[in-house]
C-alpha cells in the first residue's frame, strides 16, 4: 500500500513538472460557462453558437462555416479549422491553425511555435503576432538552425530539454525504488570495471541498430527486429539510471550529506539531465559525444545482464549499497533496538 501511494506521489510531481498549474473556466458546454476539450475531436456546427472561453488540449477543434463563438479561444498542442465566426482573441501554442476564406475573426490572433495557414478572403479584424526571438532573421539563420537550433527556436529547445529531465529524473526514481537489487549490481558492475563496461557498450551500440536493421528489411524476422530495438532502448536507459545514481551517491559524498537514496537518484538524474542538454548544445559533437558517455551504463547492463547478477572483475569483496537493500523484519526490527 505505501508503495503504491509512493509511486502515485511521483507520477503526480512528475506531471506538475511537465505541464505547470493550470486553471480551466468550466467545463465543456454551449452555455456562457466556457468550454475545455482535452484529447478528442470536437466541432462547432453550423448554425450554432458557443459561448464563453475555449480551452483546447491535444484535440483537433473545428469551427464550421455559420458557427459562431464568443469567447476567446486557447489551443495548446492542438490542430484547429476555423470556418466560422470568432467574437474573441486567439493564442496558439504548438500545433497549426486553419483559417478558411468563410472565417471571421474579431479579434487578435497571438500564436507561439505555432504554424497558422490563412487561406485568401479570411478576415482578421486584429493584429496577428508571431513569438519570434531576435536573432530568428529570416531566410539568414534557416540553414544555421539546423546547426545551432537553441539560436532560432530557443524556447523549444528549452521546454524539450524541462520535459525530457522532469520524465527521465521520474523513471529512475521509480525504478531505483521497484528494483534497488538489480539497479546495485548494475551500480557496481560499472564501478568495478568500468573501461571493460565502456569497450561492452560501445560495441553493442555499434552492432544492434545495425543488426536491427538487417532484420527489418525480411519479412519474417522483422517482429525480431523491434523486439532487439525495445531491449536496445531499455538497456539504454537503465544504463542512464545507473549512471544517474553514482552522479547522485558521489555528490552525496563530496558535501557529506545524508540523503535517502531516492533524493541520491533525483539529484543525480536532474545533475546528469543538465549536463547532458548542455554538451547537446555543441554542434555536430553534442549527440556522439552523449552517446559516447552512455556506453558506460549500457556496458553495466549488458555486463550484469540487466542487473541479475554482479561482475566483481579483479576487485575482491562486494561493492554493495546498503540503502539499495530492501529492509528486512529482522534488520527494521535491529535498527529499532538501536
Amino acid at each position: 500500500m505505501r508503495k503504491t501511494r509512493n509511486i502515485l506521489l511521483l507520477s503526480f510531481l512528475t506531471l506538475l513538472l511537465v505541464t505547470g498549474c493550470t486553471s480551466t473556466q468550466g467545463a465543456e458546454s454551449f452555455g456562457g460557462d466556457g468550454t475545455l476539450v482535452i484529447g478528442e475531436v470536437y466541432t462547432v456546427e453550423s448554425g450554432k453558437t458557443l459561448y464563453g472561453d475555449v480551452a483546447v488540449v491535444g484535440s483537433s477543434f473545428d469551427i464550421e462555416e455559420g458557427a459562431v463563438v464568443n469567447g476567446d479561444i486557447s489551443l495548446i498542442g492542438s490542430t484547429a479549422e476555423i470556418s466560422g465566426e470568432v467574437n474573441g482573441d486567439i493564442f496558439a501554442m504548438g500545433g497549426s491553425t486553419t483559417l478558411s476564406s468563410s472565417a471571421v475573426i474579431n479579434g487578435d490572433f497571438n500564436q507561439m511555435f505555432h504554424n497558422l495557414e490563412l487561406v485568401p478572403g479570411v478576415s482578421v479584424s486584429g493584429d496577428i503576432t508571431t513569438y519570434s526571438n531576435p536573432f530568428a532573421f529570416s531566410g539568414l539563420w534557416t540553414n544555421i538552425g539546423m546547426i545551432f537550433p537553441y539560436l532560432t527556436n530557443p524556447g523549444q529547445v528549452l521546454l524539450n530539454s524541462l520535459i525530457g529531465s522532469a520524465i527521465f529524473c521520474f523513471i529512475a526514481c521509480l525504478i531505483i525504488y521497484l528494483l534497488p537489487k538489480p539497479v546495485q549490481n548494475c551500480v557496481n558492475t560499472i564501478k568495478n570495471q568500468p573501461g571493460t563496461a565502456w569497450g561492452v557498450g560501445l560495441l553493442v551500440a555499434l552492432v544492434i541498430p545495425f543488426f536491427a536493421a538487417i532484420l527489418a528489411i525480411t519479412i519474417c524476422l522483422s517482429p525480431i527486429a523491434l523486439v532487439l530495438l525495445v531491449a536496445f532502448l531499455a538497456a539504454i536507459i537503465y544504463g542512464w539510471i545507473a549512471l544517474a545514481f553514482i552522479i547522485g551517491e558521489k555528490f552525496n559524498d563530496w558535501l557529506y550529506l545524508k540523503m535517502s537514496v531516492i533524493l541520491k537518484t533525483l539529484v543525480g538524474a536532474l545533475l546528469l539531465s543538465i549536463v547532458i542538454s548542455l554538451i547537446n548544445l555543441i554542434p555536430c559533437l553534442g549527440i556522439p559525444i552523449s552517446m559516447i558517455a552512455g556506453c558506460y551504463g549500457l556496458g553495466g547492463v549488458i555486463i550484469s545482464r540487466f542487473g541479475k547478477t554482479e561482475d566483481k572483475g579483479n576487485r575482491k569483496g562486494p561493492q554493495s549499497h546498503p540503502e539499495l537493500k530492501q529492509p528486512t523484519p529482522e534488520t527494521q526490527k535491529s535498527k529499532d533496538t538501536k
